[in-house]
């Protein structure tokens, strides 16, 4: 099964960020990583976006641009809504950070369905993934001469931590020890 061509951008991107660039020598194929970003994927239904107003001559005010508030990594295959819930086709679309404009006036509200990744919790991912694939790397002493090829482990789980870091926040579940 090939990578969606939608997920482009967010694969090459994943890529990147974890240091793998793609071609010979890569750890991961793309449908590699775009089951890592699956697995950290939301889905909005009817999400509705926030109207950014452009003021003209006279105090006229037109609604030709929106974003998403703070959601961004959107997968290019999402699907814009007017008021009435008819699709509607902006002029540009920014996926990477969630913003959309019109050529003229598209009145509010405007809503998305489609999807958001996670990149820095699927970089993590990733490279937890590869720090494992590396647990058969090995040590090496010559004489006075030492090869240290596990510290390669260390280095991509020190990349993963900071990545760990920088992911989104998710739901926790908080017990109390005082109750049976």
């Amino acid at each position: 099964m090939a990578a969606r061509e939608t997920m482009a951008d967010l694969i090459g991107r994943l890529r990147l960020m974890i240091a793998d660039p793609s071609g010979d020598g890569q750890t991961f194929g793309d449908e590699e990583l775009q089951e890592f970003l699956d697995a950290r994927r939301t889905e909005h239904r009817y999400r509705r976006l926030e109207p950014l107003p452009t003021i003209g001559p006279g105090g006229a005010v037109t609604y030709a641009a929106y974003h998403s508030g703070g959601a961004h990594d959107w997968e290019e295959d999402g699907a814009l809504y007017g008021p009435d819930f008819g699709e509607v086709e902006p002029e540009t679309s920014d996926w990477r950070r969630g913003r959309w404009e019109f050529a003229e006036n598209q009145p509010a509200p405007v809503y998305i369905n489609g999807k958001t990744y996670d990149l820095a919790a699927a970089g993590a991912d990733a490279l937890e993934a590869w720090a494992a694939k590396l647990k058969a790397e090995y040590d090496i002493r010559a004489g006075d001469q030492t090869f240290e090829r596990s510290a390669q482990i260390q280095q991509t789980l020190a990349m993963a931590t900071a990545l760990r870091r920088r992911q989104r926040a998710g739901p926790a579940t908080w017990r109390r020890s005082d109750l049976c």
